[in-house]
């Protein structure tokens, strides 16, 4: 694809778009690109018919008390089989059965692993665990969308003294930890308070994690 649109062009797109909210609505914000019309036997995209739509609509954030997860029978691909390094729309309908599943046994979410058995992250959105006071969260190893929100919250738990550990995580180690969360772009920082059939309480880094990020968040708004 050939994007169309500069940053500054989006932008204010967006600016306009919110003005015909109230102010008080938790509004997303999808910007997409797709190509009208097709190259080779209509397969590969054609990077000349290029088109842009920008989409604002209300999305209610989930409760910040929380979700569940259950661990899910489907796997993430590699970067090899699909386009994972980016935030395509053929890697949704994986995602939605995962949920989908999940929701019919119970759950909020999906815990997804990637193909060698080690956790990637959750239907939604990026995930960390807190053991011992350390907190570590799934390497992006190419199977999952390595999200802003997730680098934005290791840095600014950095600057608050917690140095998170990216790395291979199994299922067990989710089901062990003392605190587990997730980061991403609709609901930014939501603590997980159950894991199949463990409870869990939103915990301090959890909380913290939270706090820092929407500190951030109203002073980047502000100024």
């Amino acid at each position: 694809l050939k994007p169309s649109m500069t940053t500054e062009q989006i932008v204010g797109l967006t600016w306009d778009g919110l003005k015909k909210f109230d102010g008080k609505t938790a509004v997303y914000i999808r910007p997409m690109y797709w190509a009208e019309h097709g190259g080779y036997m209509g397969v590969p995209a054609d990077p000349s018919s290029t088109r842009f739509c920008l989409c604002l609509y209300e999305s209610p954030m989930i409760s910040p008390s929380g979700f569940s997860i259950g661990v899910s029978p489907f796997r993430r691909p590699t970067i090899e089989t699909m386009p994972t390094n980016a935030k395509a729309g053929c890697l949704y309908p994986n995602n939605g059965r995962a949920i989908l599943e999940a929701k019919n046994r119970g759950f909020d979410n999906a815990l997804v692993l990637d193909m060698l058995g080690n956790v990637a992250e959750t239907g939604t959105s990026n995930i960390f665990l807190v053991k011992d006071g350390h907190v570590m969260t799934p390497a992006a190893n190419g199977t999952f969308l390595s999200g802003i929100t997730r680098s934005r919250t290791i840095s600014l738990l950095a600057d608050y003294g917690f140095r998170t550990t990216e790395k291979a995580l199994s299922v067990r180690d989710f089901l062990e930890a003392d605190e587990i969360f997730s980061t991403g772009n609709h609901s930014k920082v939501v603590p997980i308070t159950r894991i199949e059939d463990r409870d869990l309480q939103p915990g301090p880094v959890a909380k913290k994690a939270r706090e820092l990020y929407w500190d951030w968040a109203h002073s980047t708004s502000a100024a």
